[in-house]
């Protein structure tokens, strides 16, 4: 019978500890619950304790409408303990301040990480611009902000801000201070981010396309997607180019063959001519030994002359083969001349040239030079 009596006893005290033994809510504390039940007044959830929680109307009209009417009975949601005893002995708590707190989480988790993310510029001021991250405001300093230019300054700067109002922009969070309410993100080193990301993907040899975005005289770059890489003049096309602009405009989209990655320094190497046919063959296929052919100068050297016989395609009229009557080093880049095909190599991508036994070039050339002309006057008088 006392035994009996004991094991009685000891069910009484479990269901006791079983019922009164639980981690009470506080306040500020943010948990997972269940919705229960709503209306246009209050949203109740279910919190796993002894009572429920009630998120009131102020609250909910402090959320977006496409949130709250989203909202769905069994829907897990975080909510925030503001009151342990409401009116009626009922926890209040905040859906809206649930969900910031998990943007807080989430911007510590993008801080640790340095992942990139895509945030809505919603103002301008001062000192850059305010960006909508989830229900919280974040800041990125005028310092941080890249997509503005360099060098901008007083109301140019301001205009170029207030440009980026209600745009996406991508960043990365650098600093985040929950208590203080600062969030502090960088366009600067997002670009930074992508940058160092797409060289570690680019390989030799594999085809991109991109946007013409600068020409210069010595080539054309080429934004990939965040990092921008160079088509040398010679690489632009298998016909010589004076100018970059004579084959390609800013804002042009090209594909090129990545020729090389030096992804130390961020230089991308490129090129446009490999990916269009290769005009070599063809024409050497046409060519002859001793055939007499047009051509026209591309560039004098003092080992002799270049001469394109057509798409792109240069033979080497060595000084040798170039007669003396001939003051070939004045020749000019776009003179026609008549040249004389003595050897293809189609392995080593040569043709030699000769000059001797085929007409005269018909400009920029002397018959001889001034001493020869003095010579030639005294054996006439001979």
């Amino acid at each position: 019978m006392v035994q009996e009596q004991g094991d009685v006893q000891q069910t009484f005290s479990a269901l006791f500890e079983n019922g009164y033994d639980y981690a009470r809510p506080r306040r500020g504390q943010v948990c997972q619950a269940t919705v229960l039940s709503i209306d246009e007044n209050e949203v109740i959830v279910d919190m796993g304790c002894k009572r429920d929680g009630v998120v009131p109307r102020a609250d909910l009209e402090r959320l977006d409408d496409g949130y709250r009417y989203g909202l769905r009975v069994g829907e897990s949601v975080p909510v925030c303990v503001l009151s342990v005893f409401g009116h009626q002995g009922e926890l209040v708590v905040s859906l809206n301040q649930g969900l910031a707190q998990q943007d807080w989480l989430r911007a510590q988790a993008l801080l640790e990480s340095g992942e990139v993310t895509q945030v809505d510029v919603v103002r301008e001021n001062r000192g850059g611009v305010v960006v909508q991250f989830g229900r919280l405001r974040g800041f990125v300093p005028n310092s941080h902000l890249t997509a503005m230019g360099l060098g901008a300054r007083g109301e140019q700067l301001r205009q170029a801000k207030a440009g980026l109002v209600d745009q996406t922009l991508s960043l990365v969070v650098i600093e985040v201070d929950q208590q203080q309410q600062r969030l502090v993100l960088s366009q600067r080193l997002a670009d930074q981010h992508r940058r160092q990301a797409l060289l570690a993907e680019l390989h030799e040899g594999e085809v991109r396309t991109g946007v013409v975005c600068n020409l210069v005289a010595f080539g054309a770059f080429v934004d990939l997607g965040g990092v921008d890489g160079l088509i040398h003049i010679s690489e632009l096309d298998w016909s010589h180019v004076d100018h970059p602009g004579d084959v390609l405009s800013v804002g042009d989209e090209v594909q090129v063959t990545v020729l090389g990655v030096d992804r130390e320094r961020e230089r991308i190497s490129l090129s446009r001519k490999q990916l269009l046919p290769d005009p070599w063959h063809l024409v050497a296929q046409e060519l002859e030994r001793d055939q007499v052919v047009e051509g026209t100068v591309t560039g004098v050297a003092q080992f002799g002359v270049f001469v394109d016989l057509g798409s792109g395609v240069e033979g080497l009229v060595h000084n040798s083969r170039i007669p003396g009557t001939v003051n070939w080093l004045n020749l000019e880049a776009g003179t026609e001349l008549a040249v004389r095909v003595l050897d293809v190599d189609p392995g080593r991508r040569r043709i030699a040239l000769s000059l001797k036994d085929v007409p005269a070039p018909s400009i920029s050339v002397a018959q001889s030079t001034d001493d020869d002309q003095a010579g030639d006057g005294g054996d006439g008088d001979d």
